[in-house]
């Protein structure tokens, strides 16, 4: 849980208790597929999914128009996919998830793992040697300066991102995969190569049919779309 020492609390109860008023209770990712469903890049697709791609990785489905929320209403953590059964173990407990190898955590974490075993970059610069401060932003700023370490980086996290993207696409045949979060700023930095691996490894009749573009609505896609949320469960 991002609330660690939240178990079984009652938070819809309790908000409806303080302030009078229905409350319905929908995940970040969720929100976000919902909000560029109805209102960005999605509008008009019936059949796509929305990654949420910054700390980690985060999902929601959107099926035949509608949100896609699973027998216990956990569908959609696909950033808890085994991509590595031998990678690095996430904070999950599992070991090579997608959300370990493809986000921005991952690219922070690489970048410093190369530097330190002797890798020159000017992202040493960038954070005056204090390789711990490296974030998925400075290496981003440093593979648009040109710099091998950054752009090399920046590859493998998106070879990792199309080999997750593969199995989304075999699975669900997806009209349209929506890519947020803070590592979408990448923009074709990110996406093409990861696009590549799609087209080379999927199911060719379902990689030709899908397109894989970045979200529209930034930071305000989760308000969208919690919003549409609560008017589709009755407030509208």
């Amino acid at each position: 849980s991002n609330l660690p020492g939240w178990h079984d609390v009652p938070l819809r109860d309790l908000i409806e208790e303080k302030y009078r008023v229905k409350t319905f209770l929908i995940n970040d990712a969720n929100a976000a597929a919902l909000g560029e469903h109805c209102f960005g890049a999605g509008k008009g697709v019936n059949n796509l999914i929305y990654l949420t791609v910054s700390t980690g990785i985060g999902g929601g489905i959107i099926i035949n128009g509608e949100l896609y929320s699973g027998s216990h209403g956990s569908a959609g953590e696909i950033g808890h996919m085994t991509i590595d059964t031998n990678g690095p173990r996430c904070n999950c407990g599992n070991i090579g998830c997608w959300e370990r190898l493809a986000s921005g955590t991952a690219v922070a974490k690489e970048a410093i793992r190369r530097i330190r075993k002797g890798g020159k970059s000017c992202l040493t610069e960038m954070v005056e040697g204090k390789i711990e401060n490296i974030t998925a932003e400075k290496v981003s700023k440093a593979a648009e300066r040109g710099d091998s370490l950054a752009l090399e980086v920046i590859l493998k996290t998106a070879n990792y991102l199309g080999v997750g993207l593969v199995n989304l696409v075999n699975i669900f045949n997806p009209e349209m995969i929506i890519i947020g979060g803070g590592m979408s700023k990448m923009g074709d930095l990110l996406l093409n190569p990861a696009r590549q691996v799609v087209k080379e490894r999927a199911f060719q009749i379902s990689a030709q049919a899908v397109r894989i573009v970045p979200a529209q609505l930034g930071d305000d896609g989760g308000v969208l779309g919690a919003a549409a949320f609560a008017f589709q469960q009755g407030l509208g």
